[in-house]
């Protein structure tokens, strides 16, 4: 079994936080397993904890009045979710929070983590930056929906979850992304149908292949060059 302290030694955002500081500021910390596809909220829930991936994925996504549900973000190692830092109180999420494939998450109640930034400033600079990147990556990707064409956008997704959850592909490829299509058609910002029709394409030139649960790449240069082709 693997320790807390081990877990927090590899998890970018606790870089050089002692773990007796963590244990000082936030006595509720804990570390939970969760097998694929456990939730751990749901929309509407009132949630009064901050969570940090520690290992896999997690699926933020949104259900609409009519329940067909949106996938906002792919979150890996060092990326938080949860509870609002600028208010303390418990609120009701937006999204729900669902686990890809195995996955272990650190949980700690947002006013402890608020004492912890505030007693260890170097945390706080590192969440400040971690907001800021995803803010960026979110403004990147509202100019490529305008901008590029849908292969273009597809590349990039699949550039961007693959340097963040690459796995050994046990299908004969190179690097094994758990995520359906549906997901995938979210975050490219198109619909499912042109999505798939570009997977085909790709699966027929052989450096691509998916199921309903995962997508599995070769090469990104050869992705590349057969979409401008």
């Amino acid at each position: 079994m693997v320790s807390q302290s081990e877990y927090l030694e590899v998890c970018p955002l606790f870089e050089d936080v002692p773990l007796e500081v963590i244990k000082q500021h936030t006595p509720s910390t804990r570390i939970e397993n969760f097998s694929h596809k456990s939730v751990i909220y749901q929309q509407g829930e009132r949630v009064k904890d901050i969570f940090c991936v520690l290992e896999g994925q997690v699926k933020l996504a949104r259900v609409n009045l009519d329940g067909a549900e949106f996938t906002m973000a792919l979150l890996s190692n060092g990326d938080l979710f949860g509870a609002a830092l600028n208010d303390p109180k418990t609120f009701e999420t937006p999204e729900s929070a669902m686990v890809k494939g195995d996955g272990r998450v650190m949980r700690i109640h947002v006013n402890e983590f608020r004492d912890l930034m505030l007693n260890h400033p170097p945390l706080g600079l590192r969440v400040i930056e971690l907001l800021d990147h995803r803010r960026q990556k979110m403004e990147q990707r509202l100019e490529c929906f305008a901008f590029q064409r849908t292969e273009y956008r597809l590349i990039q997704t699949l550039r961007e979850l693959s340097g963040g959850f690459e796995q050994r592909c046990e299908h004969g490829f190179g690097q094994h992304i758990r995520l359906g299509q549906q997901e995938l058609a979210d975050l490219v910002g198109a619909t499912r149908p042109v999505v798939s029709t570009i997977l085909n394409r790709l699966r027929n030139e052989g450096v691509l292949g998916y199921s309903r649960e995962y997508v599995c790449i070769r090469g990104f240069d050869e992705i590349e060059k057969i979409l401008k082709s």
